[in-house]
């Protein structure tokens, strides 16, 4: 008996022992990856990261923000990389820890700020977001119906752009949905072609003789030559995929949220991103795009409204009101919400229809 007490408490306390030791063990470092490269940042982190605080606990676009870079034990060898949005800003040393930054030259939402120190063969890290409201009142406007086309009204219209006469449309659904070459006159269709039949299809755009189309849920995207519409390439994202556009330079995509991704047009990587917001928060929703003369215009889903704003700096610059745009004898029991803008940039006309309209509208924006 007493043999076996012995037992149980020499088997309790190599218990005890192990538990300590794993928990002395616990490495004060993590593992973080960065440019695909393995690095150690460690827990016991000396930066200090200040961000003076906003007025009315709220930044505003063109506010100056003063950033300020420590170590909890200063070195005047210690020299701190600040960045904003993964952009090298300014150094920040012992004579001088502060940065004044500009917010003039930052996107409204969430912007990352981080200083990084590399010492002693190890890189500490940290960060903190800085969320910046637009500093404009957005622009109010109606509109008059100067022109109405013909619509597929079985097309599930996800995406739409306008070139040399024709509409380009491309419609949705699993096991339905195409791309497809329209004239506008008539609402025939002239050319089209059916994507996989387990792929839903999303929004297209028009790069450089190419038709560019993403898809929801699915990562894929696909590139098409725009006269043959013969698949050209596939390529891949991660999260959702609503409506795409290009100002010819760059890609610009959303995902149903506030964010807009912007895609490097040959290997269409991510090369940034930025949230639209007016001067009370963001604009969720945003769907199908289309960039005419500066300014992405974008569908508000399940919304009869477009949010007009500046890629730039994702400030709204306007609200554009289609309520009741397509009559109400015209509604049957599967008609689906406003989507689809096209702009002819030649003639200066904008179209406009939805998922599942017997029309397409062409109209004059109207200030209110």
């Amino acid at each position: 008996m007493f043999k076996n007490i012995i037992s149980y408490i020499l088997i309790f306390t190599f218990f005890i022992i192990m538990i300590n030791s794993c928990k002395s063990d616990k490495s004060k470092s993590n593992k973080h990856k960065i440019n695909n490269k393995e690095i150690t940042v460690q827990e016991d982190n000396p930066l200090i990261l200040t961000i003076n605080k906003a007025q009315n606990d709220k930044y505003i676009f063109g506010n100056i923000i003063k950033i300020t870079g420590q170590t909890e034990k200063t070195s005047n060898t210690d020299t701190l990389i600040l960045s904003i949005n993964n952009k090298n800003i300014a150094k920040l040393t012992t004579e001088n820890p502060s940065y004044k930054w500009d917010t003039k030259t930052a996107h409204t939402g969430r912007n990352l700020i981080e200083i990084e120190l590399n010492k002693n063969s190890q890189r500490f890290r940290k960060q903190k977001f800085v969320t910046i409201f637009s500093n404009e009142k957005p622009e109010e406007y109606t509109y008059k119906i100067k022109n109405v086309y013909k619509h597929d009204v079985h097309a599930y219209t996800q995406g739409l752009f306008y070139h040399n006469g024709f509409l380009y449309e491309a419609t949705g659904l699993k096991g339905q949905s195409t791309v497809r070459k329209v004239k506008l006159e008539t609402g025939e269709v002239l050319q089209s072609f059916a994507i996989p039949k387990d792929v839903f299809g999303e929004g297209i755009t028009l790069y450089n003789n190419k038709i560019i189309q993403i898809s929801w849920e699915s990562g894929r995207g696909f590139v098409y030559d725009f006269n043959t519409f013969k698949q050209l390439d596939e390529f891949s994202y991660s999260g959702e995929g609503w409506g795409i556009c290009t100002d010819n330079k760059n890609l610009f995509m959303t995902d149903g949220s506030s964010e807009v991704k912007i895609l490097e047009p040959q290997t269409y990587s991510k090369i940034g991103s930025f949230e639209v917001y007016d001067e009370n928060g963001p604009v969720k929703y945003l769907n199908e795009l289309e960039y005419i003369n500066g300014y992405i215009y974008a569908n508000i889903y399940q919304y009869e409204k477009i949010v007009k704003f500046d890629p730039e700096t994702g400030k709204v610059a306007a609200y554009i009101d289609l309520s009741h745009i397509l009559p109400m004898n015209d509604y049957k029991p599967n008609t689906d919400v406003l989507n689809g803008i096209a702009y002819d940039k030649e003639h200066n006309r904008l179209f406009v229809t939805g998922k599942l309209w017997p029309k397409l509208f062409e109209i004059k924006l109207v200030k209110k």
